[in-house]
């Protein structure tokens, strides 16, 4: 339990900083592999009110997010719920995800993983979008699988291991438009 609840504080530290550190990636067990399939089968169950449940909750605890996602920037939080263009944004964030985990201990699922998420990572950087933002949404992922799928400590660990890994590569990317300033 030590483990999990140090590495969720830290975490949310991070988001107090400027400079956000670049995650390290993990090496996911066999084990760690099975808990995320099996457990990602109940929000995938019904991805886009998942989605949206993550997309909703990250918007109203961190609302000056809502600000980045132009197509409803201007909108009140309350009006968004239910909307398409809402739902699809939640959409992408559960496909990103479900890319993810259908990769995981298949052949040349990496090298899928890596370019999903370089891609994603490269869109995001181009519109600006910080680290503090992506860790404000991860607590919000975390917490909202722990409590659809009854997530015990070690769950909570292998989601959060898989996301050190989905963020380190993200996170490279919007490292690179430091490297592009210099």
């Amino acid at each position: 339990m030590g483990n999990v609840i140090t590495n969720i504080q830290s975490i949310m530290a991070f988001s107090q900083h400027e400079e956000i550190k670049n995650p390290e990636p993990k090496t996911l067990s066999d084990r760690q592999v099975a808990i995320i399939k099996k457990s990602w089968e109940i929000p995938f169950a019904k991805p886009l009110d998942s989605g949206e449940k993550i997309l909703y909750t990250y918007l109203e605890k961190f609302p000056h997010n809502q600000d980045r996602f132009a197509a409803f920037r201007n909108t009140p939080i309350i009006m968004l719920k239910g909307t398409p263009g809402f739902r699809s944004h939640a959409n992408k964030i559960m496909g990103i995800l479900g890319v993810c985990i259908d990769c995981l201990g298949k052949p040349g699922g990496a090298d899928e993983i890596v370019r999903v998420l370089n891609e994603m990572g490269k869109n995001h950087r181009r519109r600006g979008i910080p680290k503090k933002a992506f860790m404000e949404i991860r607590g919000i992922i975390l917490d909202t699988l722990r409590d659809l799928c009854k997530l015990d400590d070690e769950g909570v660990q292998a989601w959060s291991d898989l996301l050190d890994t989905v963020y380190h590569v993200i996170f490279t990317n919007l490292d690179e438009k430091k490297l592009e300033n210099k």
